[in-house]
C-alpha cells in the first residue's frame, strides 16, 4: 500500500492474474487487464460478486470503443453523448460485438464502457495495449472503501497492489445509461446528470 509510479502500476497490471485497487474519478475501484480471464475471475472472487453481474471496462478513446461495440449503437446522438461527457463519470452500456468480453459481461449482449477523467488512469490507459476491467472496491452489497487503509484492512491479502490516492469524502458512482439503436435510457443516476 503506497503511492507508486505509473510504470510500476503498469508492470503489475501486465502480469498475469493481477488485480489492483486504485482511486478513480468516482470511487476506489478494482482494475485489471480486461483481456486476462484469470484476473477478471479474481475480481469476482475478491468482491464475492455473483457471476451474473457484469463488470465494465475503462478505455482510452472513442476510437477504442469502436473496436468492441456493434456499430448500430454509434448513432450521432450516442457520439454526441460520448463527446459531451467523456472523459467523465458516465458509463455507457452498448450492444457489444459477438463473443467480445463474454468473461466479464455475464454472457449478455451488452458491455459497459467509460473513459475515466482521473489523470492517473488516463496515463495508464495511454501506455497499456488493453482496456481495463473495473468495478467498485468493496465486497458486494457493502459500502465502497473510502481510503487505502480500509482497502488494506478488508482486501490487503487479496489484491496485488493498493495505490493510495487519499481519502474519498463523497463517493458517488458513475451515471449509467444504455444505448440501443440510438435510444438512450438512464439505468442509474449518479455523478453526472443528463437529459435524454
Amino acid at each position: 500500500m503506497n503511492n507508486y509510479n505509473i510504470d510500476f502500476i503498469i508492470k503489475k497490471l501486465s502480469e498475469r492474474a493481477n488485480v489492483i485497487a486504485i482511486r478513480t474519478d468516482t470511487v476506489y475501484g478494482l482494475i485489471c487487464n480486461a483481456l486476462d480471464k484469470e484476473a477478471t475471475e479474481k475480481i469476482y472472487r475478491i468482491k464475492e460478486r455473483e457471476k451474473k453481474k457484469p463488470l465494465s471496462i475503462f478505455v482510452k478513446s472513442v476510437d477504442e470503443v469502436k473496436k468492441y461495440v456493434d456499430e448500430t449503437n454509434l448513432s450521432n446522438k450516442t457520439l454526441e453523448l460520448m463527446n459531451k461527457y467523456w472523459p467523465g463519470a458516465l458509463t455507457i452500456v452498448f450492444r457489444k460485438k459477438d463473443d467480445t468480453f463474454d468473461h466479464i459481461t455475464a454472457n449478455s449482449d451488452g458491455i459497459g464502457i467509460r473513459i475515466p477523467n482521473d489523470r492517473e488512469l488516463q496515463l495508464i490507459l495511454e501506455k497499456v495495449s488493453f482496456p481495463l476491467a473495473q468495478t467498485s472496491c468493496n465486497i458486494s452489497g457493502e459500502n465502497e472503501y473510502r481510503n487505502a487503509l480500509e482497502i488494506n484492512e478488508h482486501m490487503g491479502n487479496l489484491v496485488d497492489l493498493i495505490v493510495d490516492g487519499g481519502e474519498i469524502t463523497n463517493s458517488i458512482p458513475s451515471t449509467v445509461v444504455s444505448v440501443e439503436c440510438g435510444d438512450i435510457i438512464v439505468l442509474r443516476n449518479g455523478a453526472i446528470k443528463i437529459d435524454v
